[in-house]
Parts: C-alpha cells; sequence; structure tokens
C-alpha cells in the first residue's frame, strides 16, 4: 500500500515536471505576445512605401509653403508650417539645432532615434530604423536639411541670411523626422 502511494507520487512528480518542461519551452520558443515579434519583410516594405508617399506630401507641403510665404506674411507663414510640424505629432517633426528649429528646445532631439538622426543630417546623411514604442512597431526615417534647401527659407529662418551660414552655403542644419507605423498582415 505504501509502496503504491510512493509510485503515484513519483508519477505525478514526472507529470507535473514534463508538464512545466513543455510549458517552459513553449513560453520560452514563442512570444507571450505575438506583437513581441519583429515585423515581417512584407510589412516593412508596406510601411518603406507609405513613409516615401508621406515624405514627398511632406516636401510638397513645404514647397507650398515657400510658394505663398512673402515678407508681407512670414509671420502666417512661419505658423501655418508650425501648424503642420505640431510637435504633438510624434510621426513628422523638424529637429535641429540652428533657430528657430531649436526654438524653445521643441524641436531638439527628444530620444535616441532623434539624436543620431540630427547627427547624421548634420553630416548630409539620412537615418532609419525599425523600432518598438510601446506595443507597436515603427518605421523611423530622418532627411538632412541644409540651409539652401529652398531660396524663400530665409524669410522665416533669417539667421540663414548670417555671417555663418552666408559663408557656408549648403550647410546642413536640420532634419526631417518621419514614423509610420507597421500594420500586421
Amino acid at each position: 500500500m505504501c509502496y503504491m502511494k510512493i509510485k503515484r507520487a513519483i508519477a505525478l512528480v514526472l507529470l507535473l515536471t514534463v508538464v512545466g518542461v513543455v510549458s517552459f519551452g513553449r513560453s520560452s520558443n514563442s512570444p507571450a505576445n505575438p506583437d513581441d515579434n519583429p515585423p515581417s519583410s512584407g510589412e516593412e516594405a508596406f510601411a518603406q512605401t507609405t513613409s516615401e508617399l508621406l515624405h514627398n506630401e511632406l516636401i510638397a507641403a513645404l514647397f507650398q509653403e515657400f510658394n505663398e510665404t512673402t515678407p508681407e506674411n512670414v509671420e502666417q507663414g512661419k505658423q501655418a508650417i508650425s501648424l503642420i510640424f505640431n510637435n504633438a505629432n510624434r510621426d513628422m517633426r523638424l529637429i535641429g539645432i540652428f533657430p528657430p528649429l531649436q526654438g524653445g528646445n521643441n524641436n531638439l532631439p527628444s530620444d535616441s532615434f532623434e539624436a543620431r538622426s540630427l547627427a547624421n543630417a548634420l553630416q548630409g546623411k539620412e537615418n532609419r530604423a525599425i523600432e518598438r514604442v510601446g506595443n507597436q512597431w515603427y518605421l523611423r526615417r530622418s532627411f538632412p536639411l541644409s540651409n539652401t534647401f529652398h531660396a524663400s527659407c530665409v524669410l522665416c529662418h533669417t539667421n540663414f541670411n548670417s555671417q555663418l551660414f552666408t559663408n557656408n552655403p549648403g550647410q546642413w542644419v536640420g532634419a526631417l523626422t518621419i514614423r509610420v507605423p507597421i500594420q500586421e498582415d
């Protein structure tokens, strides 16, 4: 009788051990949350195409602004463009270290991606990364901007007329950053 109890106890311990090992193996091989998996190449390609469209639309908005802003309405032009690049919108930002991009610290890098992007931009280089923020994966990109991006830039960026910039035409001054959420297939 005692032998049977011991045998059952051993069988139960073995069963629980096997179940525990199988369960542990599953949890270590497959994430608890499927969103922990990096995006597929198809999902990344979709986000890449979306980021290219967004980039083109933002450049078009900037050129529209340049075409419409005159010395007479420069203050309205500044406000209009600041509404497009509202810092509350983390999906598209202008960052830089020269005023007015630096204005009130709003346009300084806010995370490590933006810090790398600004460092790259000041050398005329783009930046790209796939990052997870919370439960969402993002494609993040940045594009360098120079003080000669467009002749009308000096209407709002009067400092571009300073000796620092006039002696350095084409100087890199900041970056346009975009962030596109990656949708699951």
